[in-house]
């Protein structure tokens, strides 16, 4: 009589403990994609630009139109909602313009039409260089996030002013920035480590219940 209630309870108790398990594991997956979503639209949204950008960038140069620095930044806010900051400092631009000069040189067909001729293509890509060192010249943090980017201009200003004091200041809060940075990137390694634990968990139980139904159901056949 025991064995034959045992038999019944262990698989009813294996199964509400897997099916805990499972919520808890949905919840935990529901919130990571709540941010992947997030990264997800980030990245769509990146990708839209630059085909719009490169796009232009391709047109401008058939018509002849990009000649200067300037005609880029013309094309870069056209095509960008861009802040005054933004346009400022180029953000991005420098980064946008090598991955569109690797797409020259390979001759991507999705970015430079097939028909265009090799000397146009040498044309392009002298004037296109020339361009990205006028900008990180000009920029030279460009490409870095905005707190960053600001901290090593500021460093740089107080350079050419040889006021060590504020140099060591912001030395200092970059330090500290680059912590932070850090630390949270160990946090997010360490959510990543545990939704991976909690998929390995529920692998594991959905093995042992699996084993624990195949035995108990071929000791009720006395087998």
């Amino acid at each position: 009589m025991v064995e034959e209630l045992s038999a019944e309870i262990v698989p009813a108790v294996v199964l509400v403990a897997y099916f805990i398990v499972i919520v808890i594991a949905l919840i935990a997956v529901r919130r990571n994609r709540a941010g992947q979503i997030r990264d997800r639209d980030d990245i769509r949204l990146e990708k839209k630009f630059k085909a719009k950008f490169f796009r232009s960038l391709t047109e401008g140069f058939q018509l002849e139109s990009i000649k200067t620095l300037e005609d880029i930044l013309n094309i870069y806010e056209a095509v960008a909602s861009l802040s005054d900051e933004d346009i400022s400092y180029r953000y991005g631009l420098s980064r946008y313009l090598r991955e569109y000069l690797v797409a020259l040189i390979s001759k991507d067909e999705k970015i430079i039409p097939r028909t265009t001729r090799e000397e146009d293509i040498l044309e392009w890509k002298k004037l296109l260089d020339r361009i990205i060192t006028e900008n990180d010249i000009q920029v030279p943090y460009s490409d870095l996030p905005p707190l960053e980017r600001n901290i090593l201009n500021d460093i740089t200003i107080y350079l050419k002013k040889g006021d060590t004091g504020h140099i060591n200041d912001k030395l200092r809060e970059l330090s500290r920035l680059i912590k932070a940075r850090d630390g949270e990137l160990n946090r997010i390694r360490k959510k990543t480590d545990g939704y991976l634990q909690i998929a390995l968990f529920c692998l594991l139980m959905s093995v042992f219940a699996g084993a624990l139904a195949v035995y108990l159901y071929y000791k009720q056949l006395g087998l």
